[in-house]
């Protein structure tokens, strides 16, 4: 699974229709109108070529975006499907 982050000046539209259209499934999505970006956490089914506006983000340790766009049960649920996804 892979986090990657939309770019709102460059989308052609919607950055959920975006990733809907490329056929990215995720597990969370979270707006950052700071960032004029989206953030996608554990993004399945990405093509090895990205477009332009989309790109991977490694965050690191999700605990520190709580409360910059996650909340704790954000963070904990996530951190528990990618140590579920490395399991597997």
């Amino acid at each position: 699974m892979k986090d990657l982050i939309v770019d709102l000046y460059t989308a052609p539209k919607h950055a959920q229709l975006c990733m809907k259209e490329l056929g990215i499934t995720y597990q969370l999505a979270v707006p950052q109108s700071m960032g004029d970006c989206w953030w996608f956490f554990n993004c399945e089914n990405v093509p090895a070529e990205l477009p332009e506006y989309l790109r991977e983000r490694d965050f690191g340790d999700l605990n520190t975006l709580v409360g910059f766009g996650l909340s704790q049960k954000n963070a904990d649920d996530l951190i528990a499907a990618k140590a579920t996804s490395i399991s597997n």
